[in-house]
């Protein structure tokens, strides 16, 4: 259970930086600027915790499956970004995906 809860931290940190970097106006803006690299640090370092508690296609799959829809939904609340219907049934697919990654992997044991 800490491996998910790594893994959720990881993706908190990477959209977060990454709406700071959005934010950082080229790397002008202190404040942004430090918060992108406080939470790649922070994702880096709960990654690597992740990996030793869970599968690395487990983690990565949760990782960038997870950091692609938040970073969506991110964009779209917060700059307006547009999502289309064919946008959707792709989040659908990655959700999909991971779903029968977890699965899988509780079938095996």
């Amino acid at each position: 259970m800490l491996g998910y809860l790594c893994i959720v931290i990881t993706v908190i940190s990477e959209v977060t930086a990454t709406v700071a970097m959005r934010e950082a106006d080229n790397f002008t803006k202190v404040i942004p600027t430090s918060l992108m690299v406080a939470g790649y640090i922070s994702s880096f370092l709960f990654l690597s915790l992740a990996l030793r508690l869970l599968p690395m296609g487990i983690v990565y799959a949760g990782s960038a499956g997870l950091g692609t829809i938040c970073a969506s939904l991110v964009g779209w609340i917060r700059f307006h970004e547009p999502i289309s219907s064919p946008y959707f049934v792709g989040i659908f697919f990655i959700i999909s995906g991971l779903f029968i990654i977890g699965y899988t992997r509780t079938i095996q044991g």
